[in-house]
Order: structure tokens, then C-alpha cells, then sequence
């Protein structure tokens, strides 16, 4: 009779044994899946997040270098900066950094607004203190962007465009002007509006290309002059950048897991003057979203380790108790003339048996309990830490794979395949004539 067949007349001879170790394999193998299944599904999640929220990283003047700043001949302007400047080289050069997507060049500045015929137009005031100076109640404040979908404004959802588009790289004398501004001079998409910069005296045509809603009340609103009013923010593209220099370069990466890596690998250009400029990371809302799915990644990680330890040292025990049990039938097949290698090889057949009938078993049951504790895993570990920021990652999808099933079935053989070695050594160690008189 062959090691399969014997195999397979003991695990149908011993009933009661094979069910109470298909109950213990089932239980074990599910929850390995489970495990598994959540753990690649909290790291898919986690990934999906760093390209949905993204980072970025900010260059800036730094202006705690003294040095660079000199009291200006031009008394209204106080000090000159005379630094490195933040131009379009520096923005070539940090773009040769590997995970650098993108970037949004900005400068925020002031224009007097008037329309063709050279009348101011009229501006929104939420009080009288400044009804004196003309000038100031037609100044509005405005940001120049090479993307100003990418301002914090728009990017954080303090403001949102609601008719038009945003200005993109390759706009024009283009410029975005709010709803109240629109609606008090009767503009609309297309028109055209004059700026004059504080600097110039001349004026430029700009059309409008998109109109935006202010969706996050401005604070002390009723205190402010009329150019630091949202309302009267307008955003233009950096065509026209009076000196070719920016307040802000914002480098935007593929990877915000990568961030840190990415600013040390930027800064390693030595045709950058990395001295005279800050460096601002903008990557808080992937970390705060993202730690519960990391937390949760790393803490499944670890209870699979001491579940697959654990398990293996259970099955070693019922299986020694199980052989030791069959000590008899071992010597008997020993002075027959077995090898213990086939003696070994019928022991792993008979539990390899039980153990597929549990792996196919727990591919089913795994997805029942997949869900819920996918989801009671990442609330326990969210309270742990922040508040979760974004419903992305308020619930976690977990979905059995056949590429989990396989990797459980592979850990489960050599869990097996160790637990039959183990709980055999004790007897492999006699002689024949050893167990036959332990039995006698």
C-alpha cells in the first residue's frame, strides 16, 4: 500500500481527530487570510492616497538671512532684497530632481481695476474707514500663479470656481475675479478688465477666464480694507511677472512618502543657492489621513507574525499528542522496513489532506469576516491616533484575492511541513526495538 493511501485510511479511520484538526487549521488559515487581505488592502489604500492628496514642498526667500536685505533707495519699498533671486532657474533646476511632477510659480502683488474707459471699477467694502482714499477702495489684491488650481486657496477649498476655468502654464493676460466682484460691475466670463500694478502707470487688458464662489467665510471680515477682502482677491497667470522673480516656488512630488527624500535630492544641486532660501513641506493632510492605514499596515503585520508562530507551535502540539498516540503503528512500520522519510511523508499527506479541505474552506469564510474587522481594525487604530481627515480612508474595502488564498496556502504547507517535522522528531529518535518495547 502506497504513503497516499495510507494517508488517506487514517484520516478516514480517526474521525474525530481529523475534524478537531480541520476546525483548528480553518481557524488559523482564515485569519491568515484575513490578515493578509487587509494588510494589502491598507497598503493599496495608503497608495492611492499619496497620488489623490499628493505633497509638495515650498521655496522661499529666507528672511532670517540679514545679509541679503539692504535698506532701499526707494524709500516706499523700506528694503531690497539683494539674495539669489527665486527665478525661472532655479525652477529648471529643481525640476531635474527624480518625483518632481509639477510646480506653481506665485507672487502676490496689487492693481488698481478699471474698465476700457479707464473708470475704476467698483470694489466690495465691508466698512466706511477707508471711504477717504480713493486709490484704496479700487485696489484689489492679486496672486499671479502659473496654476491657480494649485493656490492654497483653491486647493484647500477656501474658494471653488463656479463658472469658467482655472488658468492654466500657458495662459495669457488671463485673470479670475470672485462672484460679488462680478456681480457688482455686471462681468461675466469672457470680458475684459484693466490692472494697473502699484509700480506701473500704464494699464493691460486682461480677460476674464473663470469666476469663483468663496466657500470658507473670511475671518474678521468687517475689519479689513477692501484689498485684503476675498472678495476683491483676483488671480492672474505669471506672464506677466514685472521682474521675472517669485515669492514662492512650489515643487509638487509623485510620491509624498518620498518627500523628505526628494528635498534632500534637490538639494544636492549645486547650482542652486540653497543658502538664501527656505524650504516649506506641505505634506500634513497625506500624513494625517494616510497614519491610520500605515498604523493598521504595520499592526496587522505583526499579529500575522504571532499568529503564524503561535499556530505553529499549536499544530506541533496536537500533532505530537497525535503521534505519540500512533507510536505503535510507527515501530511496527519502521521494522517493516519504511524509511522514516516515508513514515514522514504519510503523516504530512494525512494533515495536508485536512489542510486543503480547510485553505478552500476559509477562501469563503475569510471575505464574511474580511469587512467588518478590516473596519474595526482602522477605527480602533484611527482613535489611537488623529481624526480621520478625509473619507477615504473612513472605511477600508478589504477584498480576498486569489493572490492572498495562494500566499496562505504557501504559508500553511510550511507550517504544516515544520509542525510534522517537529512533533516527529521524538519518535524518529528510537529504534525500532525502542518503540516496540515503550509499547510492550
Amino acid at each position: 500500500m502506497n504513503t497516499l493511501s495510507r494517508a488517506f485510511l487514517s484520516v478516514h479511520r480517526k474521525k474525530g481527530k481529523s475534524i478537531v484538526l480541520l476546525m483548528v487549521l480553518l481557524v488559523v488559515s482564515t485569519f491568515v487570510l484575513v490578515g493578509l487581505s487587509i494588510k494589502y488592502s491598507a497598503d493599496t489604500a495608503a497608495q492611492e492616497l499619496r497620488h489623490s492628496l499628493g505633497g509638495s514642498f515650498g521655496l522661499v526667500v529666507d528672511k532670517s538671512k540679514s545679509e541679503n536685505f539692504i535698506a532701499s533707495e526707494n524709500q516706499s519699498s523700506g528694503v531690497q532684497y539683494v539674495g539669489a533671486p527665486l527665478d525661472d532657474s532655479v525652477i529648471e533646476e529643481v525640476l531635474k530632481t527624480p518625483n518632481i511632477e509639477s510646480y506653481n510659480a506665485s507672487q502676490i502683488g496689487e492693481a488698481i481695476l478699471t474698465n476700457a474707459n479707464g473708470e475704476y471699477l467698483e470694489l466690495v467694502k465691508t466698512n466706511n474707514q477707508y471711504d477717504d482714499d480713493e486709490t484704496l477702495l479700487h485696489t484689489a489684491t492679486g496672486e499671479m500663479n502659473t496654476d491657480s488650481e494649485k493656490s492654497s486657496f483653491f486647493s484647500k477649498g477656501t474658494f471653488q470656481i463656479t463658472e469658467g476655468r482655472h488658468i492654466l502654464p500657458t495662459d495669457e493676460n488671463v485673470v479670475l475675479i470672485s462672484k460679488e466682484l462680478a456681480g457688482l460691475n455686471n462681468l461675466e466670463v469672457g470680458d475684459q478688465i484693466w490692472l494697473q500694478s502699484s509700480q506701473e502707470k500704464t494699464s493691460s487688458p486682461f480677460s476674464i477666464v473663470g469666476i469663483y464662489e468663496i466657500k470658507e467665510p473670511q475671518l474678521n471680515a468687517g475689519l479689513v480694507p477692501p484689498p485684503s477682502l476675498y472678495q476683491n482677491r483676483i488671480f492672474i497667470d505669471d506672464s506677466n511677472g514685472e521682474s521675472g522673480e517669485y515669492q514662492r516656488l512650489e515643487f509638487y512630488v509623485k510620491d509624498p512618502a518620498q518627500l523628505s527624500n526628494t528635498i534632500e535630492s534637490a538639494k544636492e544641486n549645486a547650482n542652486i543657492a540653497w543658502d538664501d532660501f527656505a524650504v516649506e513641506t506641505a505634506d500634513e493632510e497625506y500624513q494625517r489621513t494616510a497614519a491610520p492605514l500605515e498604523n493598521m499596515s504595520a499592526l496587522v503585520s505583526s499579529l500575522l507574525t504571532c499568529l503564524i508562530i503561535g499556530s505553529a507551535l499549536v499544530l506541533s502540539l496536537i500533532l505530537s499528542l497525535w503521534i505519540k498516540g500512533r507510536i505503535h503503528e510507527t515501530g511496527i512500520l519502521l521494522a517493516m522496513g519504511y524509511r522514516k522519510t516515508q513514515i514522514f511523508l504519510q503523516h504530512f499527506a494525512e494533515v495536508m489532506m485536512i489542510a486543503v479541505l480547510a485553505f478552500g474552506i476559509s477562501f469563503f469564510a475569510g471575505q464574511v469576516v474580511a469587512d467588518v474587522t478590516g473596519d474595526l481594525l482602522l477605527q480602533n487604530v484611527s482613535a489611537q491616533t488623529e481624526t480621520i481627515a478625509s473619507d477615504t480612508a473612513s472605511s477600508l474595502e478589504v477584498e480576498i484575492t486569489v493572490r492572498n488564498f495562494a500566499a496562505v496556502c504557501g504559508i500553511g504547507t510550511l507550517v504544516v511541513a515544520f509542525s510534522v517535522g517537529m512533533s516527529n522528531i521524538p519518535v524518529f529518535r528510537l529504534q525500532p526495538k525502542e518503540i516496540l518495547s515503550k509499547m510492550s
